[in-house]
């Protein structure tokens, strides 16, 4: 998974964890105030056993308040991680089997009348929740604490006396319960709702985020794929200050070339000629800056330790694969500054700075250095290879420059003896 898609899950997930936290404090208050409403119109039965029954209800529906808040705190303090959804919803679970067994002991009744009590009901909205985090994984783990525990709460003994269950299943199956019922059913298809938003939104973003990538790759270099992913366009906006081994190719004599050519002729030797280019560019993992007429620019960014080498294969591969025409390259190696610049119609990736500057004037120079590919000293000392394959140029002096510098010259188009 990409460091982008990473990004975009933990986001989900965090705001998945708000969002129930959010889901838990109205639920608990829903509730309570739907509960102790009822009761207060409608009455108590006298009967310590019911009074203990709502105690419980009480204390469940404040511990699960309280859990809510817990969450809100700890994603607004920027400490949640994607591991704690386990204990979150793996505690919401726990509540419904707690009260659930809770209430069985205090009424004296047997796993068996387990569907009587409202907290059952809680089920669904727990699971509808649990869907909002998009964790199979996580929504599998809870259905299986939810079986086994209910498994278990079924071999509860019957410890009640016969009035007592009477009165006990009379009031749960009253006015109060059902409406608590009413409103657990209404609550789970607000989540669920919930559920549904936020999967149409999701889809929304996603299919969003691809029309732009589509459009961005409409006018970026393909292999800029990871680094818009990672970075996102934004930060490719911005640029940065990176090493690369950057490369001029040109075709010598285009010009009269041109000339003898039919324009479909012309244009089938040029696609001829940019498809070698971005083949040995593919191969030796450079990217393809631009094509200009017959010149093209390729750069080796920091993704590789040995720029500069990889830079000097991918010119020998050109030279070697376009033998019908003479070409001249130029290789520098030096701090640039990459970026993407223009418009959302436009898009460009630039590489700008005196390495390209050095760069293209090396390969103006072969032809008059009589050269196929001139490099800087720099490119050359980080080569592994034997020297007296090269022909020395200690004191070029390049266009535009005043200081000369050091460069080497292959002697030939492909130098046997070098590694490949």
């Amino acid at each position: 998974m990409t460091p982008q898609a990473q990004r975009i899950f933990f986001e989900a997930e965090a705001q998945a964890e708000w969002f129930i936290a959010i889901l838990r404090l109205v639920i608990s208050s829903t509730l309570a105030l739907v509960l102790f409403t009822t009761v207060w119109f409608t009455g108590l039965p006298e009967s310590d056993v019911l009074e203990s029954q709502l105690i419980y209800a009480a204390m469940t529906m404040i511990s699960y308040f309280a859990l809510g808040i817990t969450i809100l705190l700890v994603i607004r303090a920027g400490r949640f991680r994607a591991w704690m959804a386990w204990p979150s919803a793996l505690i919401d679970c726990v509540f419904i089997l707690l009260g659930s067994w809770l209430s069985l002991s205090n009424m004296g009744l047997s796993g068996e009348f387990i569907a009587a009590f409202p907290t059952i009901w809680l089920i669904p909205v727990v699971l509808a929740c649990g869907a909002l985090r998009f964790n199979p994984a996580l929504l599998a783990s809870m259905a299986v604490v939810l079986i086994a525990g209910f498994a278990a709460i079924l071999t509860i003994p019957f410890l009640a006396s016969e009035a007592e269950a009477r009165q006990g299943l009379i009031f749960l199956f009253g006015m109060p319960p059902n409406i608590v019922r009413l409103v657990m059913i209404a609550l789970a298809s607000l989540v669920l709702v919930a559920a549904s938003m936020r999967i149409r939104a999701l889809l929304r973003r996603s299919i969003d985020e691809a029309e732009a990538r589509g459009q961005l790759t409409r006018f970026l270099p393909a292999e800029l794929d990871d680094q818009l992913a990672a970075r996102g366009l934004e930060a490719m906006r911005e640029g940065q200050q990176q090493r690369m081994a950057v490369v001029f190719v040109d075709i010598r004599g285009f010009t009269a070339r041109a000339e003898t050519l039919s324009p479909a002729d012309l244009s089938a030797f040029l696609e001829r000629y940019r498809a070698s280019i971005s083949k040995a560019a593919d191969e030796t993992g450079g990217i393809v800056d631009k094509f200009v007429g017959d010149g093209a620019m390729v750069v080796f960014d920091d993704r590789h330790l040995d720029a500069a080498s990889c830079a000097v294969v991918f010119a020998r591969e050109v030279l070697d694969r376009i033998s019908d025409v003479r070409l001249g390259v130029g290789i520098h190696v030096g701090e640039v500054f990459a970026g993407v610049v223009g418009g959302e119609g436009r898009l460009e990736y630039t590489v700008l700075g005196d390495t390209v500057n050095v760069a293209a004037r090396l390969e103006a120079a072969t032809k008059v250095e009589g050269v196929s590919l001139l490099v800087s000293e720099d490119v050359m000392q980080a080569l592994d290879v034997r020297q007296s394959d090269w022909q020395h140029f200690p004191t070029l002096v390049l266009p535009g420059r005043q200081k000369p510098i050091s460069a080497w010259g292959l002697m030939r188009g492909y130098a046997e003896s070098d590694p490949a």
